[in-house]
């Protein structure tokens, strides 16, 4: 006798396995998400990336900004002490001839004041034109009043490095420190604010070019990182009051007007519409010229002496000296 068994094999219902591969495909999901928030990408600090800044602005530090103050004087009393230990009065980098850069910055800075300066050292190697310590000055203070000069020697070589092309960059680059009262004066007369925090033991400060005449009059501001070589030797220019820059410089700046809310400087449409109609004009005098020229050499035309006798009127007779009286018309001549 044969015994048969009947078995029914054991299934998962096609519904049940969807279910599961979708919450299996959420954990996932969820997972990756919180180790992407717990774990920022390091993609930017890779070699040759770049260097992207955070547009936020932390809790505490609102108020740390730029109020430019186009006009004011530059503390000329002002003591510094420069990378080599040597004191100075501010107005001993104002001789009256060269227009000047103001930076605020301080060595041991993390992050903003090695992209703002390394920024305006590739600019300023680009502006082939103008010279540091020719055409113009650099003056960088630290904010730092702890700063030795030591570490100023160290932040000025690195720096200088970078601008080969100006061979007097040594000589018109200083990099200097003063005391925290002199800071606070200065940033206060400039509009830079900046603030310390006492537990990081770092300063929270913006970016900030000052364009200043030889004179020491603050004429323009450059805000941000980026300095465009050409938005640069405009400003120096202006601020050089005509002792800076060329004919041509000149003359561009002429066509040219600063716009705040853009921060650079544009083009002035009226000025260049006016140019072009002075051109337009002297063009047009230039190729008439020849004409002018050649009517006024021309012989004139002179009138014959008959028709400004008369031609037809008979001489009087009978006067006094005529050898011979005048032959008569044919009208006049009578049959014998």
């Amino acid at each position: 006798m044969t015994t048969t068994h009947s078995s029914r094999p054991s299934h998962r219902s096609p519904l049940a396995g969807r279910f599961a591969l979708v919450g299996l495909l959420l954990v996932v999901t969820l997972v990756s998400q919180k180790s992407a928030v717990a774990q920022p990408s390091t993609g930017a600090m890779e070699q040759g990336a770049p260097v992207l800044l955070n547009d936020g602005v932390p809790k505490g530090v609102e108020n740390v900004t730029v109020e430019q103050r186009l006009g004011n004087t530059l503390p000329k009393d002002m003591p510094l002490v420069d990378s080599m230990g040597r004191k100075f009065r501010l107005d001993h980098y104002l001789d009256g001839e060269r227009s000047l850069i103001l930076t605020l910055n301080y060595s041991n800075c993390p992050m903003l004041c090695n992209v703002q300066l390394n920024q305006l050292a590739q600019s300023l190697e680009k502006m082939d034109d103008l010279k540091i310590g020719e055409d113009f000055q650099l003056l960088s203070v630290s904010i730092d009043p702890s700063e030795t000069d030591q570490r100023l020697r160290d932040t000025k070589q690195r720096y200088v490095e970078q601008v080969p092309s100006h061979g007097k960059a040594n000589d018109g680059w200083s990099f200097t420190r003063t005391t925290k009262a002199n800071v606070d004066r200065l940033a206060k007369e400039v509009g830079f604010s900046y603030k310390y925090n006492s537990r990081t033991k770092e300063y929270a400060h913006p970016a900030m070019l000052a364009f200043v005449s030889p004179d020491g009059v603050i004429t323009r501001y450059s805000l941000g990182v980026a300095f465009p070589p050409d938005q640069m030797k405009l400003a120096l220019v202006e601020a050089g009051q005509g002792q800076v820059g060329g004919i041509v410089d000149q003359f561009v700046l002429w066509c040219y007007s600063y716009d705040p809310n853009e921060n650079s400087y544009v083009p002035q449409a009226w000025k260049l519409m006016r140019l072009g109609g002075g051109l337009t004009i002297t063009l047009l005098g230039l190729a008439l010229l020849p004409y002018w020229l050649g009517r006024k050499g021309s012989p004139s035309q002179h009138p014959n002496n008959d028709t400004e006798s008369g031609g037809d009127e008979t001489p009087a007779l009978g006067s006094e000296g005529d050898s011979e009286p005048a032959p008569l018309k044919p009208t006049q001549w009578h049959l014998s």
